[in-house]
């Protein structure tokens, strides 16, 4: 069916109100618009062909550093970079390891009584001063971590077990101590209910992994396949947990070794020996009173008459050790034959004989 002009005409005016739009420009340039070019028949508006549509702005692009990090270099100065948090750690590191309680504690506890030397037990007791601390104590600093996370570990076994076999961290009164006189404490890292087994970790080195090893290969007995300090300190725990009504059958140091590889880990075991703990204990207060007859606390030069057992691994990590020093209240010469066989190697070839 064929619609004619007049009925088309109707129709628009009927929509436009009777009105019939004009053709005319978008571009409102004036001029008429030929009816050919309308592109909208309800407004009559389309373009003239001089009149095209404004193009449309391609966008802009944002700044290229828009997303990074604004850096001082932006405003004309030169880029600095933040500074190194390895360097602020490590002073970090060793303030916190200064406050820590232990740190400035007069108390032994029983990892302390094994040493050999009896001057570093004296000087710890009189709070004699210690060296500077100039870098991270690290290694204990992880021993500490490992410890708190075998903690951890054991609680874990005992769920996987359902029942309590393990006892982790217990507060042990190894001796209650005399009047006036500070006892003996310490917290247990591990025993075993099922072995009546003090159990002790030990986040080692290589070195002390090899020493065991070595001895163990060689038939040495127990008693010397690991330093007298980690054997007293396991029967002091020994004795401790005896004080708690607990039989104790066994000591035994756990060496996890501090390298990438669990595997790398070994073990000591000898049986509980109360005797052991209670010749520690007794030491302890010799010590104590030595320096009660020494009056160290008015005469603390006295300090350098208790003896002293230097050695290289003594005095590697004592706290009191003042190489190349005399010794005196503020600090020991430790084994001096040792220091002079460092110099001379050092000197060696360095001064005309």
């Amino acid at each position: 069916m064929s619609v004619d002009q007049a009925t088309l005409d109707a129709v628009i005016a009927a929509l436009t109100g009777g009105k019939t739009p004009q053709p005319h420009c978008l571009a409102r340039c004036g001029e008429r618009l030929d009816p050919m070019l309308v592109t909208d028949p309800g407004s009559g508006a389309g373009w003239h062909i001089g009149c095209e549509p404004p193009a449309v702005p391609e966008p802009t692009p944002p700044p290229a550093d828009l997303f990074t990090t604004p850096t001082t270099e932006s405003a004309g100065e030169p880029a600095v970079d933040p500074p190194s948090t390895v360097g602020e750690l490590r002073r970090v590191l060793i303030d916190y390891d200064a406050s820590r309680p232990r740190s400035v504690q007069r108390r032994l506890g029983p990892s302390e009584l094994g040493t050999p030397c009896q001057q570093q037990m004296a000087r710890k007791l009189a709070g004699a001063p210690r060296r500077p601390v100039n870098a991270p104590t690290w290694a204990p600093f992880q021993g500490t971590a490992v410890h708190a996370e075998m903690e951890q570990v054991v609680a874990f076994w005992n769920a996987q077990l359902g029942r309590e076999r393990w006892l982790a961290e217990d507060d042990l009164v190894v001796d209650p101590g005399l009047p006036g006189v500070d006892g003996i404490r310490g917290h247990g890292d591990a025993f075993d209910t099922d072995h009546h087994m003090v159990v002790d970790w030990k986040h080692v080195g290589t070195t002390a992994l090899t020493k065991l090893r070595t001895a163990k290969r060689s038939g040495r007995p127990p008693a010397e396949q690991v330093s007298p300090d980690y054997r007293v300190q396991g029967h002091l725990y020994g004795l401790g947990h005896e004080r708690k009504g607990r039989p104790v059958r066994y000591v035994r140091l756990v060496l996890l070794a501090r390298s990438w590889q669990y595997d790398d880990s070994d073990e000591w075991t000898e049986p509980y020996d109360p005797d052991i703990a209670h010749r520690a204990i007794d030491r302890y207060y010799a010590t104590v009173q030595l320096l009660l007859d020494l009056d160290v606390t008015a005469n603390p030069a006295f300090i350098a008459a208790i003896p002293a057992a230097p050695s290289a691994d003594s005095c590697k990590w004592c706290p009191f050790h003042r190489p190349g020093q005399p010794t005196g209240w503020d600090g020991c010469a430790g084994d001096t034959a040792a220091h002079k066989r460092r110099v001379d190697r050092f000197t060696d070839g360095l001064i005309a004989s």
